[in-house]
């Protein structure tokens, strides 16, 4: 995979969706708590346009825990028009900001992860390439815990129906590709499309049964 390539497309794809978007749309809850549809949105942008120097002085600015720091960000840049967020996301399509010590791959999955955070909501499909996001999800795996504080694929195996990927050990859940990496990021809303006798072990799991 040429990530570069693949997260440029990706963005601008994006961009096409995001300046269709009313008022309403850009206020809709996402799958992020506490974060509506152009918060999602405002932090993809940031990240598309960020370098080392200004995300470290962006984080700074807001604060001491990066999290906190990124949501002030996203949501900041998130309340800015819709044509506006979408003429910068493009614009900044080619950004390859990422986390230092993580692979280049990992810019390609928040792309696919936050644009479903953002579009799902809203019953829009994001585009995705089923071999891409198989691609993905074995770091998405390794990295789990520290990114997105859980491991809800652990226990189980992954098996996709669109494309050739089985990962993991125990009962399976089969589904979509980009699906199980939306799972494998911590997204339990794909649970209801997914099936096999480990969704029951990650649902368990996830309900602190």
């Amino acid at each position: 995979m040429d990530a570069a390539a693949e997260v440029a497309t990706r963005r601008r794809a994006i961009a096409d969706v995001v300046e269709t978007l009313d008022a309403d749309q850009l206020d809709h809850p996402s799958w992020c708590e506490g974060w509506q549809v152009r918060d999602v949105i405002g932090h993809l942008v940031h990240l598309a346009e960020a370098t080392q120097i200004s995300m470290l002085r962006d984080v700074a600015r807001n604060g001491i825990l990066p999290d906190k720091g990124l949501a002030a960000v996203g949501k900041e840049i998130g309340a800015r028009p819709a044509d506006e967020l979408a003429s910068r996301l493009r614009d900044a399509a080619d950004g390859t900001y990422h986390v230092p010590g993580t692979p280049m791959a990992v810019i390609v999955g928040e792309v696919l992860v936050h644009a479903a955070d953002a579009l799902r909501p809203l019953d829009l499909e994001p585009p995705s390439d089923p071999a891409v996001a198989a691609e993905l999800i074995p770091t998405y795996r390794r990295f789990g815990r520290v990114a997105f504080h859980a491991t809800p694929t652990a226990k189980v195996t992954l098996v996709a129906t669109d494309t050739d990927l089985r990962i993991g050990s125990g009962p399976e859940v089969r589904g979509r590709a980009i699906d199980l990496l939306l799972l494998s990021a911590n997204r339990a809303q794909v649970l209801d499309r997914l099936d096999g006798p480990g969704t029951a072990v990650i649902a368990d799991r996830a309900s602190g049964s």
